[in-house]
């Protein structure tokens, strides 16, 4: 059961003004932002009594009163340190889809003093931020779950000073220490400390992902909201986006991303560019990884599009909703509604089993099919590691079939190809330039002959620079050289072949029985069913668990017709519902499609 002090947090709009925008808390009394289309204000309550007198004042005056200025001066940030993830979201713009960031906090003992060393109100004070910084990034498909809160009650766990960018290097390098088993995509420092000068925020720029996701902020004033749009404005440096200029325009008189951080209400056109820039060149996968709602730490929002604890469904707010299976007031499913969304959820009821939710991508991927009690599609699951692909060039590992030659193309550009023999040779050295495995920093061992093609690897062609990584070459054998010896990837990829029957497992190369021990995977699996990557057994289409030697009745078989090269496909769904969803079942609804059909012949 929710308490009221767990569901007090909203976002909204003004009731006649679709202009208008409100990030709202109620724990106690109301306290935040809204915003009409010509001007925004702050409420705060005047007294300890939630049903005292309430101030609402203009933000405007606040401005003036607190110039403050991100301190990222170096827009460049050399974003070759790290490669692109693979992307696996099997079609379809990123730009398009919703984006999910995992978003960690840490409060330093600073801040927790200044809340005086009262831990239920600096987590209020928190959630008001995020709750804020949720509201900007709700425009551009991006929502920010804070699935980690960290307050320093006893003491700092790093050195922090005014100093600025020393304090960002000494959280990052604490980060990348003790919080790499926390998954997250980003985590930021709200400190409490007087930063110099006037500077009260920091971030690396285009870092998302990586280890350097990180940013700092000064929690300068009482008023949360302005924090929040510092918080929004360091995220936006970690997500690519740098200081808008006198040419970058937003619809008030002030973005988000201007250097001289205020409460705005709106990322300029420079700002989205660059974001939509970084989504697409870095390939950002890990946005795209939506967060189980058991993980978030921060209360509840109904009306911020994301299904939390306490809610069957969330569509936005009462004027953004068009899901008429969901009450957008209560977040709770219309009446006679099994689900609101989900690869398998259709008109508000769930599919039956078998249904394919997933289609497979490849020849190391499997398709998933809906189990008949969820509207999720089950977890995404793979061919078994081992299985030959791409004409036996590889070997499928989790989902993908690595090779030395793809590598050299993801960090020389398509025309790259892979060394030759003699190159590899240069891994039995035993130097920064050629080797198998490395300890330390300094530290590297040489490869025995038969794991040369595990260690560094070698390229030729494509662009003279690698992607990523520092620039090495030895004759014409390119390489890439990393500082980290933790995060060095000029390395040949795990799971790549390396010689008949073998791939390279921690920079040896193995058989793949000693590398998978699959070989028994599929006489365990009984009945009709198939190994996956994990060494697991799943249930072919039709078949039901757990044995898969019963045939599914309610299974029917529906041939979805894929289109080969030459051949495009074009559809439109038309739907008529009402509007808005009012807690009524569904009514006058039904939907139509059109297709067309385009044929391209080649010559």
């Amino acid at each position: 059961m929710m308490s009221s002090q767990d569901h007090c947090y909203y976002q909204g709009k003004i009731v006649g003004n679709s202009a208008s925008e409100a990030s709202i808390s109620t724990c106690d009394g109301l306290r935040g932002y809204f915003r009409t289309s010509e001007q925004r204000f702050l409420i705060e309550p005047l007294t300890s009594d939630p049903e005292g007198d309430h101030a609402v004042f203009g933000v405007a005056g606040l401005e003036n009163a607190t110039p403050a200025v991100c301190g990222v001066t170096n827009e460049t940030w050399a974003a070759a340190e790290e490669p692109p993830s693979r992307t696996r979201s099997g079609g379809g713009s990123i730009l398009d889809m919703q984006k999910y960031m995992e978003f960690y906090i840490v409060a330093d003992n600073k801040e927790y003093i200044r809340m005086s060393k009262d831990v239920p109100k600096l987590r209020k004070r928190i959630f008001e931020v995020v709750n804020f910084v949720n509201m900007v990034y709700k425009p551009l498909l991006t929502f920010v779950a804070l699935v980690g809160l960290e307050i320093w009650t006893d003491a700092d766990k790093i050195t922090l000073s005014s100093n600025t960018e020393q304090n960002l290097d000494n959280f990052m390098n604490w980060r990348n220490k003790n919080l790499i088993n926390k998954k997250h995509d980003c985590a930021h420092l709200i400190s409490g400390i007087d930063f110099a000068g006037d500077t009260i925020g920091l971030a690396f720029v285009g870092a998302l992902c990586t280890g350097f996701s990180v940013g700092v902020v000064q929690d300068y004033t009482d008023t949360s909201a302005l924090v929040g749009a510092t918080l929004a404005h360091e995220l936006g440096h970690n997500l690519g986006m740098s200081h808008d200029t006198t040419t970058c325009k937003c619809s008030a008189d002030s973005c988000i991303m201007e250097a001289t951080v205020n409460a705005p209400k709106d990322f300029s056109t420079c700002s989205r560019s660059k974001y939509e820039e970084f989504l697409l060149s870095r390939g950002v996968d890990c946005l795209l990884d939506k967060p189980d709602y058991k993980t978030l730490v921060s209360p509840p929002v109904c009306g911020n599009g994301f299904v939390e604890a306490g809610e069957q469904c969330d569509c936005g707010t009462v004027k953004e909703c068009t899901n008429c299976c969901c009450n957008a007031s209560t977040c709770a499913f219309s009446e006679g509604s099994q689900c609101a969304e989900g690869e398998c959820c259709e008109d508000c009821k769930i599919l039956g089993r078998s249904r394919e939710c997933r289609r497979k991508r490849d020849e190391c991927d499997l398709a998933e099919y809906c189990d008949g009690a969820s509207a999720v599609c089950p977890e995404d699951v793979f061919s078994v590691n081992g299985l030959p692909c791409d004409n036996t060039k590889g070997f499928c590992y989790n989902g993908e079939c690595p090779q030395r030659s793809r590598q050299c193309n993801k960090m020389y550009g398509p025309g790259a190809i892979e060394g030759r023999a003699d190159c590899f040779q240069i891994n039995t050295v035993g130097q920064y330039y050629g080797y198998c495995k490395r300890p330390s920093n300094t530290q590297y061992i040489a490869c025995p002959l038969q794991d040369i093609y595990c260690g560094k690897l070698f390229c030729h062609n494509g662009t003279e620079y690698s992607t990523y990584g520092g620039w090495l070459k030895v004759g014409d054998c390119k390489a890439s050289h990393f500082a980290d010896f933790t995060k060095d990837y000029g390395q040949v990829e795990t799971g790549t072949k390396c010689a008949a029957g073998k791939v390279c497992i921690q920079n040896q190369c193995v058989d793949l029985e000693t590398a998978y021990k699959t070989a028994a995977c599929s006489a365990k699996c009984p009945g009709r069913s198939l190994c996956n990557h994990r060494g697991e057994c799943q249930c072919e289409p039709g078949w039901l668990p757990p044995y898969c030697d019963k045939e599914d009745k309610t299974y029917s078989s529906v041939t979805v017709q894929y289109l080969s090269p030459g051949w495009s496909k074009m559809y439109f769904t038309f739907i008529w519902k009402p509007r808005v969803a009012s807690g009524k079942k569904c009514q006058d609804h039904f939907t139509f499609q059109v297709h067309f059909l385009f044929l391209q012949f080649n010559k």
